[in-house]
């Protein structure tokens, strides 16, 4: 099949998955519940015709023909994700319901020790890789390069590696301070999909669950939450200890707001968008404002769109990063429609082009897995779609990126 991004099933990048796991699932039942459920999504109805329906319906006969008898249950979910990616469709998910390990596990005597005799810790995936010889080699890749050491937050070194493809990455363990953890063990696999996007199937650092997340960025040595040895700038992220809706005078003729996300389910979010609205029709009063959506990952256009009448006649300078999503990347798009607004920072998430109304969610006939399929419809930004939106005026991950926006302002005026 052309054009079409899977998740390999047995051997991923060299390396030879053992699953012997005595749990089973009858994952065909599940396949034909989980295509019924995409079937139904807009994004199904608007993206799979023709040659794409025929290639959807190859995938299934073909992950059918594998399903004859039980089989293991992260096997199944390689699977059934292998399926649910070929709608484009970054909201869509497919959740593990079981954890591998509690919180209770953990801090019980000799839990850990207990989840070792287990056949999921025994058949986990391990990188055939000599790990001496692979730290050693992955020290020494320069700062700008993806292979490398990284971080997550300060408990464990990840050697992060090209498959044999030279496009996918693999994660594998270096260093453990969780004792969940040896060295060896294969921590996450990331897909890559276009300019610096990934899917990235990962295992949770605490539980050790299976998991699976879509459109990450790799850039400025960050993957998700795993962080470059050496690469300490985090100017892309949101300024911290900020609120939710934050207001500032930088200079007499420029202001700044920030938007934290739109939601509306929380009555207190609601109220308080209320309030910085009535502020903002009295206090923006300068000709260039700074509207920062860094990590802004949507919500309500109710409570996003009242803000573009006070935006029209003003000088607009947008922020984004590569956490900025959903509701926040079409106010981004409805934002660089006025006539004097202009678009900086980094490329968002791509998540842009469907979204989840009434939130549904179910579990597969086997209870191992839980679906949440959408139910909006905005394919008019399907270009963006696992894609995101490109700023006209990239920011340097070097320095602070206000202060590069009030230089860009200050020559601009």
């Amino acid at each position: 099949m052309k054009n079409v991004i899977t998740l390999s099933l047995f051997f991923l990048f060299g390396i030879a998955f053992a699953f012997s796991q005595t749990e089973t699932c009858n994952c065909k039942t599940d396949l034909d519940f989980i295509v019924e459920k995409l079937k139904k999504m807009p994004s199904y109805k608007h993206q799979i015709k023709g040659t794409k329906k025929d290639e959807f319906e190859a995938s299934y006969k073909m992950l059918s023909a594998k399903m004859t008898q039980p089989i293991p249950v992260e096997t199944c979910y390689k699977m059934l994700l292998e399926q649910m990616v070929l709608v484009n469709d970054v909201h869509s998910g497919l959740k593990f319901n079981t954890k591998y390990l509690s919180q209770e596990t953990i801090d019980t005597e000799n839990g850990i020790e207990a989840f070792k005799a287990t056949n999921k810790f025994i058949n986990h995936p391990k990188t055939n890789q000599n790990l001496e010889t692979l730290e050693a080699e992955l020290s020494q890749k320069a700062i700008t390069d993806l292979e490398g050491l990284y971080n997550f937050k300060d408990q464990q070194t990840i050697g992060v590696y090209y498959s044999k493809n030279k496009k996918d990455l693999i994660g594998v363990v270096l260093k453990s301070d969780l004792n969940q953890w040896e060295t060896g063990e294969i921590i996450f696999e990331a897909t890559y999909t276009n300019g610096n996007k990934y899917n990235l199937f990962y295992y949770h650092p605490i539980t050790r669950t299976p998991s699976f997340v879509k459109s990450i960025s790799l850039e400025n040595g960050r993957l998700w939450a795993y962080k470059k040895i050496g690469n300490t700038n985090n100017f892309e992220l949101p300024i911290k200890d900020q609120s939710n809706w934050e207001f500032k005078q930088l200079t007499p003729e420029t202001q700044y707001m920030y938007f934290g996300n739109f939601s509306s389910f929380s009555k207190k979010n609601k109220t308080a968008f209320k309030n910085f609205y009535a502020d903002m029709k009295t206090k923006l009063t300068a000709k260039n404002v700074i509207v920062d959506l860094r990590s802004n990952g949507g919500g309500n256009s109710k409570l996003s769109d009242p803000f573009l009448k006070l935006l029209k006649k003003k000088n607009v300078y947008i922020i984004t990063n590569c956490f900025a999503g959903s509701n926040g990347e079409q106010f981004t798009l409805k934002l660089k429609a006025l006539k004097n607004a202009k678009h900086l920072g980094q490329t968002t998430r791509g998540i842009i082009a469907y979204g989840m109304n009434y939130g549904y969610n179910y579990n597969t006939p086997s209870a191992h897995f839980n679906i949440t399929p959408t139910d909006m419809d905005f394919s008019k930004y399907l270009e963006y779609e696992g894609k995101g939106i490109v700023p006209e005026y990239p920011l340097d991950f070097n320095s602070d990126w206000l202060a590069q926006t009030l230089e860009i302002i200050s020559k601009n005026n």
